[in-house]
């Protein structure tokens, strides 16, 4: 399993699946589409409590280990 930031996997999606991220963040993370983006593009770093559930999906659907720094 690979593991990579999540603007590095953000930027490797097509975008369909980058689309379908922002929407897993509106759902499931309760954040704004423009948050999700801000997150995803690094300019803000994701809330501690918010990471789990974010890592799940990741392992779960794209076969990723999310970092953290």
């Amino acid at each position: 399993m690979k593991e990579l930031t999540l603007k590095e996997l953000y930027t490797t999606l097509d975008p369909n699946e980058q689309a379908n991220m922002i929407r897993f963040f509106s759902a499931k993370l309760f954040v704004s589409p423009t948050t999700a983006v801000y997150y995803l593009r690094g300019y803000r770093q994701l809330p501690r409590m918010k990471r789990p559930m974010l890592t799940e999906y990741a392992e779960r659907t794209y076969a990723v280990k999310l970092k953290f720094s």
